[in-house]
Order: structure tokens, then C-alpha cells, then sequence
């Protein structure tokens, strides 16, 4: 298999490029166009190490001959080609998507259609026939066949990523025989049946044709699979309803690591538990977001360590877990992939055993404890969504709502290269408490029952939005932590500004001030006012309780000179029951009202 290639110098006055124009004598112009700089890229890359080009065999330097090209078949014409915005691949909106076994790969093995893959990526090289240097006879030997060992052998230095970058349907994997494969190859969504809500289940249901809806009760909890017959794909997309898109899936590797990516809707806030390891070596990563729970279940082509590391990027939905592999080496492939979906409703009281494993004290009554499922199980709580705690003192059982916080804080706020996969909770102790003294008195391996996440906060509210008021009393401040390290991490629809007005007693009250004031004072996007009831006399920062001219002040200081008005600020609020009422009450007096506010509430 040949790609192609053109004359190779070591001068730039005799680049390939310069060799696509010599037949016309054209002289290169200054400024070259940006479709024929990528010309030059690619000859760049597909040009021989060996400067020395024999009289007979390819311009490569390989001894392989090549085929006179048509009128129109350049490398230059190929790139055009792929500019013209026509889809080389086939398989549409689904470029780049596809994971492709190794029998769909062999069915496409005709000069009329050619896939091949090299290096674990598949490609449609259907178009790129008559462009092909070598012959369509030498690009036959590729068809349906993984190619690498066959690529390596003839021009290794070649960049066929670039070349083929047009082409690319998506990766060579290894798929259970006994899965269903329509929906995960072609993206199609899937059939939904009853299936028991285990987060470990890893059997493979039966699938079952949905008919259209006919007013019949719809089951509540349903699941989606994926399916092999494609002649009848278009028809079966017809009668499908009620369907579920499973996540777009990727995987990328290092020498000593392998991450799976799964692409979530933008801002959908996922809920992320990573399961570890069964019998079977079958990892389970499970993804909820929008009432929906997706079940990925990987077995890995070789074996990875335990724990792994998860980054979450709610801005785009971008879900990322990372496992150290337990041998330094180059997979061909990740392993084996199952996913399935299940509708259901919101999550309402399940328990969770977690393991008390650290405290520290904030100040003379709030503490910081991080706690982690007994199971081994890594879950990441969504922003601005809380859990329920439970108690049980004397025989009698006790409960209240806390909102984790990122586990930076332990060290110091800051941005984070992994999400918070541990539950962390910040903890006011009351005298009469009876949950917040449970709490706060276990020790280290003490069990602790807790809810997954509940709440009904969502992120797409705040999409669109630029510029922030937080105002929080005393423990109000706990959503407000995960919520200012997403704002500040923002990269696509920058935040411009965040103003935060946070109410205590007195200054010994204040939980994380150095931490907070560290913040604003390495981003400059972020200002914060302290606000004391009952200050002693050498505090010099404002004092008294909410107010609208308190809150109007800030605002004003908050946009003056940025274009901003105070239609365009989101508002966050959060703290005891009389602290609500009064904030939205000023609130309005300055007319931020209704959809410009977020009131957490326990």
C-alpha cells in the first residue's frame, strides 16, 4: 500500500510544493493560500528520509514503482477535495465517532468501497483510490484488513493522519460476540426494556422491538442496547420513540496510561461513579445526567491499577477517566466496550455506606471531612447538588442536607487537574446538633450513611451567562466553592466577573478566609466583600446585615465600565431561611427578580 508522495530535497526552494506547481513554471507567490500551505505540510510529511531518489521506482525512495496519476489527482487536488466540505467518509454526522470490529472492517473490502485501519483508526479510503500514487491494486491489499504491519513495511514516515484526516470514520475495536452493535457503530439511539437498577449489573438483555406510543403506560425504567442488522436500519430508526443517545466514546493512550473519554451533553452536569474491577476484570463507569443513567462497561485490553483518576469538564460535558497501566506498552486497542442506558426517575432516598477517612478543623465550629464509599467505588457529586447525611443516636434516627465542597480545600482553593471523586463535606457544629455533633465526632474507618446526589440545580441555567453575585450567610457558603472553581475554569464563554458577599457574626466566623482571599488575589475576575453583625472594633470591612443598598453597591462596583448591566447578572443565594427571605426581597428592590436568581436550599 503506497500514499501519496512527491519528490523530497532539502531545500525549501525545492519543496514538494514547489514540485506540485514546476509542470505550469509558476513562481510561488509570497503569500501562499492556506489549502496549498497545508499542501506543503503534507508533502513535508509524506516526503523520504533519503535525499538520494533511484532512477527507476517511487519518488519515496522505495523501490516500489507508482502508478502514473490522472489529470486532477494530485496531492494538491487531494486537499482540495477534502476542503470542499464533501464527506469522505461515508457515514456522515458520525465521522470520527464509530468504534468498527474487525468483522464490520472486513465487510468493506471492494474497489468501490476500501476501509482500512492503521494504528487502531479506520478509515474510508474509498475516494483516495485514483489519488493513490501506488495503484488501486496496491490499496486493495489494505482492504478491510488492519493495515499497519503492511503500511510500516512500504513508507513508515509517512503522515497519514493528516492525509487521511478527510477519511477518518473512527477506532478498530474488539466487541463482545455477544453484543448487539448497530446503535454503537452508526450512533443510532436505542431500544429500551426493563432492566433492575444495579449499578454492577453487567448481564446482556435481550433486545426487544418498542412499538409507537398508543397511549399505553410507558415503563418507567427502561434501557437502550445496541443492535447489528443494518439493512433494516433506516425503517427501525422510524419506529424507534422515546430514545436515549448513548455518549460518544474515545479513548487515548500513553505509554503508561489509557483514558476513556465519554462526551455528555454541554453543561449537563454529569453525576460520574467508576466501579472497580470485578471477576472479570470489567470496569463499570456509570454516568447519569438529565434522569438518564448510562452503564459503560470496559474490560481493557491488558490490565490497568486500581484506583483510577476522573476529570470532569461540565462546560463541554467531556467526561475523562484515567488508569495507570500496570505494564509500560502501546495497546493496539482499548479491550471490549458494553453500553447500555436506563430512563428512571429522579433519585430520591437510596443509602450508601462511606468510610470516615479525614477531618480537619476550620475554626472554632466548622470542620472539614472527606468521606469514601466503602465499596472502593469513585463517584463525583454534580455542582450545586447536595446529599443527605443520617444519624443514628439512641435508637433514633437523624438527618440533614450538605453540599460537598471540592476537595482542594483541605490544602488550598485552587483549580483542579482531577475532580473531586471522594465525598468532602463542610460541617458546622451546633451545640443541639444532633447530626452536625454525629458527624463531626466519628473516627477514622467509622461508617457514615449517606444519599446519592439529590437537588434539582441545573447548570444550563448559567450557559449564557457572564458576570456573578454570590451572596451567602455563614454555612451558605458551601455551594458557593465548587460553583467559584467552575467559573473561574470556564475557557469557551469566559466568566468575566464574580462578586461575593459573604455574611458572618464576627471575623472569627468566617470559614477558608485566607484560602478565599488567595483566590481573589491570583484571579483578578473574582472580588469578595466580608460583612459582619456583630464586629469588634477593629474590623475595618463593612458590617450591618443584607441591605439593597449593601447589594446595589457592589453591583455598581462589580460592572462599572464593562458594558454589563445588571440585567445581565446570574445571582446565587444561599444561607439560613431569614437570610433568604430578606435577600430576595432586596433583590427585587433593584429589580433582579425570578429567572436572575438560584436559591439553594437544604
Amino acid at each position: 500500500m503506497k500514499m501519496n508522495t512527491n519528490k523530497n530535497t532539502n531545500k525549501l526552494g525545492k519543496s514538494a510544493l514547489g514540485n506540485l506547481l514546476s509542470e505550469k513554471h509558476q513562481k510561488t507567490p509570497t503569500l501562499v493560500p492556506p489549502v496549498l500551505q497545508q499542501v506543503g505540510k503534507l508533502a513535508a510529511g509524506v516526503a523520504s528520509v533519503s535525499t538520494d531518489v533511484p532512477k527507476s521506482g517511487s519518488a519515496t525512495g522505495n523501490p516500489r514503482n507508482k502508478c502514473a496519476l490522472q489529470p486532477g489527482h494530485s496531492l494538491m487536488d487531494w486537499i482540495r477535495l477534502g476542503a470542499s466540505g464533501k464527506d469522505l467518509t461515508g457515514v456522515g454526522s458520525q465521522a470520527g465517532r464509530l468504534s468498527v470490529t474487525k468483522s464490520e472492517l472486513a465487510k468493506h473490502n471492494k474497489i468501490n468501497d476500501i476501509w482500512l485501519a492503521i494504528r487502531g483508526r479506520v478509515y474510508n479510503v474509498t475516494a483516495y483510490i485514483p489519488f493513490h500514487p501506488g495503484g488501486p491494486d496496491e490499496l486493495m491489499k489494505a482492504a478491510g484488513v488492519d493495515a499497519t504491519k503492511l503500511f510500516d513495511q512500504v513508507h513508515p514516515w509517512v503522515n497519514y493522519e493528516q492525509i487521511l484526516q478527510k477519511c477518518f470514520i473512527g477506532r478498530l475495536v474488539s466487541i463482545d460476540p455477544g453484543i448487539n452493535s448497530q446503535d454503537l457503530f452508526f450512533g443510532k439511539q436505542a431500544t429500551k426494556k426493563s432492566f433492575p437498577n444495579n449499578f454492577g449489573e453487567s448481564k446482556t438483555p435481550t433486545v426487544e422491538a418498542v412499538p409507537k406510543k398508543t397511549g399505553a403506560e410507558t415503563p418507567k425504567k427502561q434501557q437502550s442496547v445496541a443492535k447489528v442488522d443494518l439493512s433494516n436500519a433506516e425503517d427501525e430508526l422510524e419506529e424507534q420513540t422515546d430514545v436515549v443517545s448513548l455518549p460518544r466514546f474515545d479513548w487515548i493512550q500513553q505509554l503508561n496510561s489509557i483514558t476513556v473519554i465519554f462526551y455528555t451533553p454541554a453543561f449537563s452536569n454529569p453525576m460520574v461513579e467508576v466501579i472497580p474491577p470485578d471477576a472479570n476484570k470489567a470496569i463499570m463507569i456509570v454516568i447519569s445526567n438529565d434522569e438518564t443513567i448510562f452503564r459503560n462497561e470496559i474490560v481493557f485490553y491488558e490490565n490497568v491499577v486500581w484506583p483510577c483518576f476522573i476529570r470532569v469538564t461540565c462546560e463541554t460535558g467531556k467526561v475523562e477517566v484515567i488508569f495507570t497501566k500496570c505494564e509500560d506498552a502501546i495497546w493496539s486497542n482499548y479491550g471490549v466496550l458494553r453500553q447500555q442506558s436506563e430512563s428512571v426517575e429522579a433519585v430520591t432516598g437510596a443509602r450508601y455506606n462511606h468510610v470516615f477517612s479525614d477531618r480537619i478543623t476550620v475554626n472554632h465550629n466548622i470542620y472539614l471531612i472527606k468521606l469514601n464509599r466503602t465499596d472502593g467505588r469513585k463517584i463525583v457529586v454534580p455542582i450545586g447538588k447536595h446529599v443527605r447525611a443520617f444519624a443514628n443516636i439512641d435508637g433514633q434516627e437523624w438527618s440533614r442536607s450538605y453540599t460537598p465542597v471540592p476537595s482542594s480545600l483541605f490544602t488550598n482553593l485552587s483549580l483542579n487537574n482531577y475532580t473531586s471523586d471522594t465525598v468532602c463535606l463542610m460541617i458546622k457544629r451546633y451545640k443541639n446538633g444532633n447530626v452536625s455533633r454525629f458527624l463531626t465526632d466519628r473516627e477514622e474507618n467509622d461508617v457514615v450513611y449517606l444519599t446519592g446526589p439529590l437537588g434539582d440545580f441545573d447548570l444550563r441555567t448559567i450557559e449564557k451567562k457572564e458576570t456573578f453575585l454570590l451572596l451567602a450567610a455563614g454555612t451558605g457558603i458551601t455551594p458557593m466553592f465548587s460553583l467559584l472553581v467552575f467559573l473561574l475554569e470556564r475557557r469557551i464563554r469566559k466568566c468575566q466577573f464574580v462578586r461575593l458577599l459573604f455574611f458572618n457574626k464576627t471575623q472569627q466566623d468566617i470559614p477558608f478566609k485566607d484560602q478565599l482571599d488567595n483566590l481573589q488575589s491570583t484571579d483578578s475576575r473574582f472580588k469578595i466583600d466580608y460583612i459582619l453583625s456583630t464586629p469588634d472594633k477593629n474590623w475595618l470591612g463593612l458590617q450591618g446585615h443584607i441591605n439593597k443598598d449593601m447589594i446595589e453597591n457592589s453591583i455598581l462596583e462589580h460592572i462599572m465600565d464593562t458594558g454589563y448591566t445588571i440585567k445581565d447578572i446570574f445571582t446565587f443565594v444561599c444561607g439560613p431561611n431569614q437570610f433568604l427571605t430578606i435577600a430576595l426581597e432586596e433583590l427585587e428592590k433593584i429589580g433582579i427578580i425570578g429567572e436572575q436568581i438560584y436559591v439553594f436550599q437544604g
